[in-house]
């Protein structure tokens, strides 16, 4: 599986060059971000291994709920989720 997947650069969203070439340039930057949070906040845990695909699904299309208060916000996942303890490091990781 490629980059192009990830990019989804097989399509074009219009027919402006810079319109595709700005959408490919914001799937990348979306892409090295996701890429870096990985090994950066997950490091030293199963969830570094994961591919981008799977990382993608099972960690940054969970279900939160998100409050926001004055001086902080609240992340709160389902406590059923299977990586909740790897999640709740990262978090804290992201914190400090």
């Amino acid at each position: 599986m490629g980059l192009c997947f990830y990019f989804k650069a097989d399509r074009m969203s219009c027919n402006s060059y810079w319109a595709n070439y700005f959408r490919l340039f914001l799937y990348a930057a979306a892409f090295v971000v996701a890429h870096t949070m990985k090994h950066e906040l997950f490091n030293g845990t199963a969830i570094e291994s994961f591919t981008m695909d799977s990382f993608i699904k099972r960690i940054m299309l969970s279900a939160v709920y998100i409050m926001e208060k004055r001086t902080f916000i609240h992340v709160s996942f389902s406590p059923h989720h299977r990586h909740l303890e790897e999640l709740t490091v990262a978090l804290e990781r992201l914190a400090a």
